[in-house]
């Protein structure tokens, strides 16, 4: 295997001669240092207290999806830390989406207990207390044994701040947060060739791990770790020449090329059962197959630009590396997507209420359906043969506990991981975190973190 240079720039550009300001253009090197991460942020109950009135209490997060609240009077819970919330839809128009914290302002109850539902207003099972969509006060029951003072203000549900991204629905606690998408800039204008809002969600799954959610967090905005945790997958996939780019308020990505062999992998010559099982995904046939396996990822693009041309779906807003790559963005500061033009995977790292040693790993993904058989998200994403696809009817949230099956192959060997990370960080023999260049995702998203708990946020 020949020795694969590492660029000055600290990024291999996916496209060279991409425009700037273009969604494929290398964004400018972000130094962040160099320093030695502290172990502590992962396992200190201070911290995690502090952690929580800084940060979480501040910073937009990811509630869930709008096509999960279609009709007036649906809601769907979001959790996360010690807090709980109600995501409901208010009216009919599309940004007629409320979030309120999940408590009965009477004794203190949490008023919903499903994760999805809908009701014409919000009931109380303690005492009957109602409100309606809009947070006011419906009844008091028995009103007239409360003191006139004490139910004055007709108390209302408390609200959070909640605001819209193609179809996806984010809350804020801080009322003087910046405005979304001012947040989100410039991952909106990268993404929208994909239309995530006319998806399908056809997988939902939630498990708890064992670990600090940074730790799990941190282990899916790199992929230094793949040559060790997931051989299986470098003779397709180049694990060392990635396009990382870092952006302001802590978010990044990585532009990951599929259909290319790794420098690691040691037949560079043939096409290997990888390579060709992504070659027939898009229906290029073996004798089709190219002589020279380097030719493997622009025959995917042709191949899967021409199927979406036969199946009458609107390829042109996408590069030719957005159809062969996984696009794959860290959305400050608990959130991956993995993006291709089928569809969307999500996964979603929430803090546990007490355990600052524990966490809750959401993982959906979104589909945009399609009357093919043969049309389907890429393998790695776990979704299993009989899964429906045609996102006709939602399904059921999965629980399972940590270690048992459905997360996939792939997310299911960084799972195993986190456990055993978790132990190590909290020795007495452990320095502290040096990271390479090739995890500068992760030296970002720790010096966004600092700012958070420094209050330059």
């Amino acid at each position: 295997m020949d020795k694969v240079d590492f660029p000055e720039t600290k990024s291999h550009p996916l496209n060279e001669e991409a425009a700037p300001g273009t969604p494929e253009a290398l964004h400018p090197y972000v130094d962040n240092g160099g320093g030695i991460i502290s172990p502590e942020r992962n396992f200190d109950p201070q911290i995690a207290h502090e952690e929580w009135e800084k940060l979480w209490c501040r910073v937009w997060q990811l509630a869930g999806l709008a096509s999960d609240i279609p009709e007036v009077g649906d809601y769907f819970k979001y959790d996360v830390g010690p807090e709980s919330f109600i995501i409901t839809r208010t009216g009919p128009g599309e940004e007629d989406i409320a979030a309120y914290y999940n408590v009965c302002q009477h004794r203190g109850n949490r008023l919903v207990m499903d994760d999805f539902g809908s009701v014409d207003h919000f009931t109380c099972l303690f005492h009957t207390w109602q409100w309606n969509l809009d947070g006011s006060l419906k009844q008091i029951t028995d009103r007239e044994t409360f003191r006139e003072n004490l139910v004055a203000d007709n108390p209302p549900l408390t609200q959070a701040r909640c605001e819209i991204w193609d179809g996806f629905v984010f809350i804020n606690m801080d009322d003087d947060a910046e405005p979304l998408l001012d947040f989100l800039d410039p991952l909106p204008e990268h993404l929208k060739a994909y239309n995530f809002k006319d998806m399908k969600i056809i997988k939902d799954l939630q498990t708890p791990w064992p670990c600090n959610w940074k730790i799990g967090h941190d282990a899916f905005i790199e992929v230094y770790h793949v040559h060790a945790v997931h051989p299986e997958i470098l003779p397709f996939f180049n694990d060392y020449q990635v396009q990382w780019d870092t952006y302001r308020a802590g978010h990044s990505r990585q532009l990951l090329k599929f259909g290319e062999i790794s420098h690691r992998f040691e037949d560079q010559e043939s096409i290997n059962p990888g390579l060709a099982a992504l070659l027939g995904e898009v229906n290029v046939a073996p004798e089709d197959f190219p002589d020279n396996p380097d030719d493997s990822r622009r025959l995917i693009q042709e191949a899967k630009r021409a199927k979406a041309e036969r199946l009458g779906l609107d390829y042109s807003g996408f590069t030719d590396n957005q159809l062969s790559d996984d696009w794959n963005y860290g959305i400050f500061p608990n959130v991956t997507f993995n993006a291709h033009p089928e569809g969307l995977l999500i996964q979603r790292f929430r803090p546990h209420a007490k355990d600052p040693e524990k966490m809750t790993y959401d993982l959906m993904v979104l589909f945009h359906p399609v009357d093919d058989p043969t049309y389907r998200v890429p393998a790695y994403m776990g979704v299993e043969d009989d899964v429906d696809i045609s996102g006709k009817v939602r399904p059921e949230r999965r629980f399972i506990g940590h270690g048992e099956p459905g997360l996939g192959d792939v997310i299911s060997q960084d799972a195993r991981m986190m456990e055993y990370v978790q132990q190590g960080i909290n020795s007495r023999g452990y320095g502290g975190a040096r990271y390479s260049e090739m995890e500068q995702q992760l030296r970002h998203w720790h010096r966004e973190w600092e700012r958070y708990m420094d209050g330059e946020r």
